[in-house]
């Protein structure tokens, strides 16, 4: 490989003195209330007899839309004062007008919100709002959400099209979402219980022969961390999970990492599941052979199921383990509602059940489960 001669220092800081001003922007915030009077969708809505300045959407923003529950949680996210990305526009004309490169699908669901168009539903923190529309809300609510300030970055009027497109490009190319594990790993990158599930658990060969069978671990992005913060989770408080997945999770590693808890016992827990699984139930996580992920319901009943039995009998020795071709098992572990706290517990307690016999094999029902 060729060696790349380094440019002088005067002539980087140069470049990007230069460079940096075609960015020149200011930093704004208005009320929903007031962005809303401003957002006319399409260009041509635009009336350029009226002193208000637009926002409008560009014919070359993506065509992507959200889903019914992703709006939903973007508005819970604003009921809650979580702080979110600002918006980007750009000065467009004489008249003040702003084009909006980047979150369309943001304002666009709060004005669809506020002007009745979207219903909320399978809200996690805020569930008694399920069910409501904007104009179901009390007034003082509406004029609290009416009040809640959106920033937005403008870009200056002198840039040309080709600044545009950059910082379009910029802030689009490449953007994944984050699975929850992965925002775990940056919010909980100093807990030491969630260091314990990436250096300890995620790392035994017990959990990782698990995986051996599946190509696209890229599909897996997260999903093995997600995995044992449930077993543990789970095996803990399942009694007390109420209906947030997510919050009961991240409640538990955090309260976790707070304490003086004994790595050793809680690796030889986990380990001690697994072990179990692999002898007396062994390939029961996967519906089908070359399946690329474990499903999380199923993976929660079992693995948890067996550590609650482990629990009450280390030296368990299951009589059978018909129960897994059983039409019951079948429909515990269904996805259908399977956060619901009900099938929570239900999942995990059958197998407890089962493995310690106060299930009878004879009293449930087998046939073609498709399991």
């Amino acid at each position: 490989m060729a060696k790349v001669e380094l440019t002088s220092y005067e002539d980087v800081e140069q470049q990007i003195r230069e460079s940096e001003k075609e960015y020149d922007y200011t930093l704004r915030e208005l009320e929903i209330g007031d962005l809303l009077k401003k957002f006319v969708k399409e260009k041509s809505y635009i009336n350029t007899t009226d002193t208000t300045a637009c926002i409008y959407i560009p014919d070359f923003q993506r065509k992507f839309v959200w889903d019914k529950q992703r709006k939903c949680n973007y508005i819970e996210s604003l009921l809650l004062g979580i702080p979110i990305p600002p918006l980007f526009l750009v000065l467009k004309d004489e008249f003040a007008n702003m084009e909006l490169i980047d979150g369309v699908q943001r304002l666009s669901t709060i004005d669809e919100f506020v002007n009745g168009g979207l219903k909320l539903q399978n809200l996690e923190l805020l569930d008694t709002l399920n069910g409501y529309t904007f104009g179901k809300l009390h007034p003082s609510r509406q004029r609290k959400f009416n009040a809640i300030g959106i920033r937005y970055y403008v870009i200056n009027e002198s840039a040309d099209e080709g600044v545009f497109a950059e910082v379009f490009k910029r802030i689009n190319t490449g953007s994944k979402t984050l699975t929850e594990a992965e925002i775990r790993k940056g919010a909980f990158a100093n807990n030491r219980f969630y260091q314990f599930i990436l250096n300890k658990c995620l790392t035994l060969d017990e959990f990782g022969e698990l995986f051996v069978a599946r190509k696209k671990d890229s599909k897996l992005r997260g999903e093995k961390e997600e995995l044992i913060a449930r077993f543990f989770a789970y095996s803990d408080r399942y009694l007390d999970f109420k209906h947030s997945v997510k919050h009961f999770i991240d409640t538990y590693i955090s309260d976790m990492g707070k304490i003086d808890f004994d790595e050793d016992t809680k690796l030889l827990e986990f380990k001690r599941a697994l072990t179990f699984i692999k002898q007396y139930i062994p390939n029961v996580f996967t519906k089908q052979e070359n399946s690329k992920s474990i499903p999380r319901v199923r993976f929660e009943a079992i693995a948890v199921g067996v550590n609650l039995a482990l629990k009450q009998k280390p030296d368990l020795m299951p009589q059978s383990t018909a129960w897994i071709n059983s039409k019951e098992f079948k429909i515990h572990t269904t996805s259908d509602a399977a956060n619901n706290r009900n099938k929570l517990l239900g999942r995990v307690e059958f197998v407890r059940d089962c493995l310690l016999s106060e299930i009878k094999q004879e009293d449930l029902t087998y046939g073609d489960t498709e399991n």
